[in-house]
């Protein structure tokens, strides 16, 4: 073996040895939504662990998405180690005002495609979910 491929095979071991340590320095929890009950790093650990991601996942916020009676979607992109590819996720609810979220007590589900297309979304945005009381 080369020396040049003795560096680029350290190199890469290292990197790998390293991805723990790198991607949670990255994950930055301050950029959640304001009036958040929990950090939004909260929503992210409860939600790779509903989904039984394997330990060391990464959960990323990407955006939320309200809608009628208190519809609150949470979105994030879940990377589990060693970081390589991600999956766009959700955690939803409805009913429950921002400040009284709790991720322990929200649906959620991985995205197959578009999240504006996703039957799973497009069917908790649609008129077939029962209203909330009092609204």
């Amino acid at each position: 073996m080369t020396l040049r491929r003795r560096i680029a095979f350290l190199g890469a071991i290292g990197a790998v040895l390293l991805a723990p340590f790198a991607v949670p320095l990255t994950d930055d929890r301050a950029l959640g939504p304001v009036g958040l009950s929990h950090p939004i790093g909260d929503f992210g650990s409860v939600l790779a662990s509903q989904l039984d991601q394997p330990p060391l996942t990464g959960a990323r916020f990407v955006g939320m998405e309200t809608g009628p009676d208190r519809l609150i979607v949470l979105f994030f992109e879940l990377r589990p180690y060693p970081y390589l590819g991600g999956r766009l996720a959700f955690l939803a609810s409805r009913c429950v005002p921002p400040d009284r979220l709790d991720p322990w007590g929200m649906s959620g589900g991985f995205i197959d495609g578009d999240p504006a297309t996703d039957s799973e979304l497009a069917y908790l945005r649609s008129d077939a979910q029962p209203r909330c009381p009092n609204s």
